[in-house]
C-alpha cells in the first residue's frame, strides 16, 4: 500500500474507531453502479474497491457492483445516488457541478500540469474543500477521487491539429457547460450524447469527434469507429466514488474510515497498475489498430483559446476563483 499522508490520516481514524466506535450491529450491503464497460478502468476500480472494503471491514460491509449502466447512464446513476435509490456510483466529477457549480473547475482545460499535480491537489486542501462543499450542497459523500488520464481528441476522419480545422466539426459533448463552451471556443459544434452512446454516435455520424483518455478509448473499443487522435492532453479526467450521505452515515466510524481508505487505496492501485501504464501504452496500441496519432500543430494555441472559458467560470460560479488559486498553489 502506498503511504500517502491521506491514508496515514485515515489509518489513524480507523484505529480510533477500534477503540471508540461501536461495532456495526449487522452486516451491510451496498450497491455500486457505474456506466463503463465490464473490464474497463471504472469496472476494475469498482471491483478493487469491493475487495478492499470486504477485507478492511472483516466482511461487515459488502459492495455489489453493477457495471455497464445496468442501473442507469452516468448522470441518471448519480441522481439516484443523491436520492438514495442507489448507494454508490463511480462518476465523472463534472456531473457533480449540478449540485455544486464550482465543481466544474475540475474539468476545465489546461489547469492540471500532470499526474503529480492532480494527485497532490485532490489529496490535499483542494480536494477536502470540494468534498465538504458537495456534502453541504447535496446528499452526496465523496469517498475519493480517481484519475483516469489526460483527455485527447479523437475523430472519425482526418486529425484536426489546429483550432482553425475544428470549425463546424460535430463534437460529442456531455450536457455540461464546460464541455459545451470548450468546443464552442474551438469553433466546433457541441453535440450532446451520453457516454454510453458515444460508440453508436461515431458509427452513425451523429458526431464526428469527441474527447477521451487514450486508455479509456481502448476500454470502449473506440478504435473501431474512429480514424485519428490528436494528443491535446487538454483535460485531466477525474472520477469520484460518490456515496449517498445518509447511507454512509449508517456506518460506524470505523467502517466509514474503512470505506474512505479503500477508496483512496483503489486510486493508488489504479495509478500504478492501470491508468498510468495504460496512458503510456495506449497510443502505440491505437496506432497498431490503424489510428493516426499526432501532436497538435501548436499546443499553446489551444491553451490560449480556452482562457475565456476559465474567465467565464470564475464569473459564473462564486468560489471558483478561490478554488483555482488553491489548485495553482499545489503546483
Amino acid at each position: 500500500m502506498l503511504k500517502t499522508p491521506r491514508l496515514m490520516k485515515l489509518a489513524a481514524l480507523m484505529l480510533a474507531g477500534l477503540v471508540l466506535a461501536p461495532m456495526a450491529a449487522h452486516a451491510q450491503t451496498f450497491r455500486l453502479a457505474h456506466h463503463h464497460a465490464v473490464g474497463g478502468t471504472a469496472d476494475v476500480a469498482a471491483n478493487k474497491f469491493a475487495e478492499l472494503v470486504k477485507e478492511k471491514t472483516d466482511g461487515r460491509v459488502t459492495i455489489r457492483v453493477f457495471p455497464g449502466a445496468q442501473l442507469g447512464q452516468e448522470r441518471e446513476a448519480y441522481d439516484l445516488v443523491n436520492q438514495g435509490a442507489i448507494d454508490i456510483s463511480i462518476t465523472s466529477s463534472s456531473i457533480l457541478d449540478k449540485v455544486y457549480p464550482p465543481m466544474s473547475i475540475t474539468s476545465l482545460p489546461f489547469v492540471f500540469d500532470g499526474w503529480d499535480h492532480a494527485n497532490a491537489a485532490f489529496e490535499g486542501e483542494f480536494g477536502d474543500t470540494l468534498t465538504a462543499a458537495v456534502r453541504e450542497a447535496s446528499d452526496t459523500e465523496i469517498l475519493s477521487y480517481i484519475g483516469i488520464g489526460f483527455r485527447d481528441l479523437m475523430f472519425t476522419g482526418e486529425p484536426r491539429t489546429s483550432i482553425a480545422q475544428m470549425a463546424g466539426v460535430k463534437m460529442r459533448s456531455p450536457e455540461n457547460f464546460v464541455f459545451i463552451r470548450m468546443f464552442e471556443l474551438m469553433g466546433a459544434r457541441p453535440t450532446p450524447v451520453t457516454w454510453g452512446e458515444v460508440y453508436t454516435a461515431m458509427q452513425t455520424g451523429v458526431a464526428e469527434g469527441f474527447d477521451t483518455p487514450a486508455g479509456v478509448a481502448l476500454d470502449m473499443k473506440f478504435q473501431e469507429v474512429t480514424q485519428s487522435l490528436v494528443k491535446t492532453g487538454h483535460m485531466f479526467g477525474i472520477m469520484v466514488f460518490a456515496m449517498n450521505e445518509n447511507k454512509f452515515n449508517t456506518l460506524s466510524d470505523q467502517d466509514k474510515a474503512a470505506l474512505r481508505e479503500a477508496a483512496w487505496e483503489t486510486r493508488d492501485f489504479l495509478d500504478e497498475t492501470v491508468t498510468k501504464p495504460a496512458e503510456n501504452s495506449a497510443y502505440g496500441t491505437l496506432e497498431a489498430a490503424g489510428i493516426t496519432v499526432v501532436e497538435p500543430d501548436d499546443k499553446e494555441e489551444w491553451r490560449t483559446a480556452m482562457q475565456p472559458l476559465i474567465d467565464e467560470i470564475k464569473a459564473r460560479n462564486d468560489g471558483s476563483t478561490e478554488l483555482l488559486d488553491l489548485l495553482a498553489s499545489t503546483r
